[in-house]
């Protein structure tokens, strides 16, 4: 996990998928959250299938952006449905999912360009379809066949 973590930061900073307050409790280990397939596969993307900056979360830089990575009990998407009682069971929860975008590509194009080169993931993913993002999560699915499975959300 070492090698894999000194090479992604040279593309990623912890708090690119983590909130503030996540970063300011846990710094740098942070990236204990995260299931490794995921951070491979981001990885993949960025250096071998994609070959464009990404970005997550962008708070940090800036942005408004805390909830693409990691969410907490406290993130505010979470918080709402628990206030509601909803039941909400998002790969982002356990650090199986990012949300990204490129200044460079549309999500759309990101997606064809996955399932273009499929075969050089490290592992089965799903992807969210239709959106303006590139949801990328290494959520296993019971029965999936598909290296690249494509959803709606």
């Amino acid at each position: 996990m070492n090698d894999l973590l000194n090479e992604i930061k040279n593309y990623f900073k912890i708090q690119e998928f983590v909130d503030k307050q996540t970063y300011e409790k846990w710094g740098e280990n942070a990236w204990m959250f995260f299931d490794e397939n995921l951070l491979k596969v981001i990885l993949v993307l960025r250096k071998h299938i994609l070959k464009v900056p990404l970005v997550c979360n962008d708070w940090s830089f800036g942005g408004k952006n805390q909830q693409r990575g990691l969410r907490t009990n406290l993130s505010p998407l979470v918080k709402e449905k628990t206030d509601k009682g909803q039941l909400y069971l998002s790969a982002h929860l356990r650090g199986h999912a990012v949300d990204l975008v490129s200044s460079k590509m549309t999500a759309a194009n990101m997606r064809k360009l996955i399932l273009a080169n499929q075969n050089e993931l490290p592992c089965k993913i799903r992807c969210e379809d239709g959106v303006s993002w590139l949801h990328i999560d290494t959520m296993p699915m019971i029965n999936q066949k598909e290296k690249v499975y494509l959803f709606k959300g």
